[in-house]
C-alpha cells in the first residue's frame, strides 16, 4: 500500500496564502511518515498564476524541499507518457494525468 497525499493547485494556493492546515499537514506528515506528492505541472500553474503574492517563489521552494515532499520536473520523455492515456481517453487534465504517471512508477519501484 502507498500511503500519501497529492498537492494539487488548490492546496499549494492555500499554501502560498499562509493556510494553517497546510502547514498542519507539513507537521503531520513528517511525524506520521506520509508523503505529499506536489505535480510538477501545478507548481508551474502557481508561479505562473500568482505573482500576485509576493512570497510564492520563496514559500514554494520551502514546501519543495520539505522531506515528506515528492517533486520532480516533468521531462519530455514523461509529457509523453502523460499525454497518451489522456489521449486514449479523450480526456485532459495534465495534473491528473502526472499524477498518473508517478502512481504507476511508484507501484513498479516499490
Amino acid at each position: 500500500m502507498i500511503g500519501g497525499k497529492v498537492i494539487d493547485p488548490s492546496a499549494l494556493v492555500a499554501y502560498v496564502r499562509g493556510s494553517v492546515a497546510m502547514d498542519s499537514w507539513l507537521t503531520v506528515t513528517k511525524e506520521v511518515g506520509i508523503v505529499l506528492y506536489v505535480p510538477a505541472l501545478a507548481v508551474i500553474e502557481i508561479r505562473t498564476v500568482c505573482i500576485v503574492y509576493p512570497n510564492t517563489d520563496i514559500l514554494l521552494s520551502r514546501l519543495l524541499d520539505h522531506p515528506s515532499v515528492i517533486h520532480a520536473e516533468l521531462s519530455s520523455t514523461d509529457a509523453l507518457k502523460v499525454i497518451h492515456p489522456l489521449d486514449e481517453t479523450r480526456t485532459w487534465d495534465g495534473i491528473t494525468g502526472q499524477v498518473i504517471l508517478v502512481a504507476r512508477h511508484r507501484v513498479l519501484w516499490g
